[in-house]
């Protein structure tokens, strides 16, 4: 939006690009103190909006600002007068061109006030021909200076040269894709192959999807879900304060911030230690078998299971 602002509005205050930049500055680093000390983590979405917003949005920003420039240029000075000299017309003039006595919006009175002796008369400055260049408006009321035409001759063709490198190196490509999908495929993978399936970067690269419950309040999520049958690092997060006393099981560190283990289930878990109560009754209208929380596993590849045996010999 503050770029869009900056070129939309810079034909008439050209300041307003350093008010921009600064403005851009401090939204950095007021962004960077937000992100390292009060954000949560986001989730990861990818380079894809960035992509898009620099690839379309930032150039049709800067072309847009310069279309408004052009015409701004080309309008100028707004006052909806011409003169008659330079439009070869006949303006009646008064015959007294000194006016006595005038006061003024602030109070002020001028003596003699004496009046141009150039005619002037009311024309249509508001033409929205494209491109904003002089030679659109000829045959019609001419209001502008040369060097104006000069410098909107310049500025008209400038715009009709970006609008067609737009179109040609931002849109061309796009739809050219659009037409050949029809046809065949046009998908192309991004990057290269490294070589690594998701078992070689658990914990470091690669994470499983826990269901888990953020609550104000809390340092960490809140786990709805048995995690005993999958590996911890999935899970993304690890609480420094359980310490060492579940070294030989990980999965007991969180047990404090599960809520399985907070509310009474008919199933078993796979350990004893702080499960819930057993009850008599079948919850869910007698159906048994039916989970409450949900259901997690991990199938891990036989090379990570090979890998494993080998680390605890």
């Amino acid at each position: 939006k503050v770029l869009l602002l900056c070129t939309f509005y810079s034909a008439f205050y050209p300041l307003m690009y350093f008010l921009g930049a600064g403005i851009i500055f401090t939204q950095y680093w007021m962004d960077k103190f937000l992100l390292l000390r009060s954000w949560q983590k986001a989730p990861f979405i990818g380079p894809q909006m960035s992509h898009f917003s620099r690839t379309y949005f930032n150039s049709l920003a800067i072309l847009l600002g310069a279309i408004s420039s052009a015409y701004a240029y080309f309008k100028s000075p707004f006052t909806m007068l011409c003169n008659c000299a330079d439009n070869d017309k006949e303006c009646k003039m008064p015959d007294n061109l000194v006016f006595p006595n005038v006061v003024l919006n602030d109070g002020t009175t001028l003596t003699n006030l004496e009046a141009s002796n150039e005619g002037f008369y009311f024309c249509n400055q508001e033409l929205n021909y494209f491109p904003p260049v002089p030679e659109e408006i000829k045959g019609t009321d001419k209001w502008m200076t040369e060097s104006q035409e000069q410098l909107t001759t310049v500025y008209g063709w400038t715009v009709v040269a970006f609008l067609v490198l737009y179109i040609v190196m931002v849109l061309g490509r796009r739809i050219i894709l659009t037409a050949i999908s029809f046809v065949r495929g046009v998908y192309e993978p991004s990057g290269y192959n490294q070589h690594k399936d998701f078992s070689s970067g658990i914990g470091l690269e690669t994470f499983g999807y826990i269901p888990q419950l953020e609550v104000p309040g809390f340092h960490f999520p809140l786990l709805a879900c048995n995690v005993d049958d999958v590996d911890v690092k999935l899970i993304g997060w690890k609480d420094p304060n359980c310490g060492d006393e579940n070294e030989g099981d990980e999965h007991r560190n969180y047990d404090s911030h599960n809520l399985i283990f907070d509310v009474p289930h008919a199933e078993t878990l796979h350990r004893s230690r702080h499960e819930a109560t057993q009850v008599k009754s079948i919850p869910h209208g007698g159906k048994k078998g039916r989970p409450i929380f949900s259901i997690v596993k991990q199938y891990p590849p036989e090379w990570v299971e090979r890998a494993k045996e080998n680390s605890q010999t």
